[in-house]
């Protein structure tokens, strides 16, 4: 099996788990690029987004779409290849202004 189709079947599992537990990742208070916290920068390399139009490619689950659009009041679209990432991401924070998923 080619390393794409495998890697699209592992997503969809993860994310069919993730729904099935109806697990949705907490909104962080600061945006974090490792995976160990508080290492490294957040959302401040991104400059002021405040109004601006923001592309979060491969959003998952959106949670850092939302952060981005509530505590920096940029205005996210999050792309999402996975249907079960898109519908976790789709399903939690529907209200939130200035996000939306695709």
């Amino acid at each position: 099996m080619p390393a794409e189709d495998t890697n699209t079947r592992a997503w969809q599992i993860y994310g069919q788990r993730q729904l099935a537990r109806s697990y949705t990742p907490p909104i962080p208070d600061r945006l974090g690029w490792t995976p160990w916290e508080g290492i490294g920068p957040g959302a401040e390399v991104l400059g002021d987004v405040a109004g601006r139009r923001v592309l979060d490619i491969g959003s998952g689950a959106g949670h850092h779409a939302v952060h981005l659009a509530q505590a920096h009041g940029a205005r996210v679209t999050g792309i999402e290849l996975s249907p079960t990432q898109h519908e976790r991401a789709v399903s939690a924070p529907a209200d939130v202004n200035g996000v939306e998923f695709v």
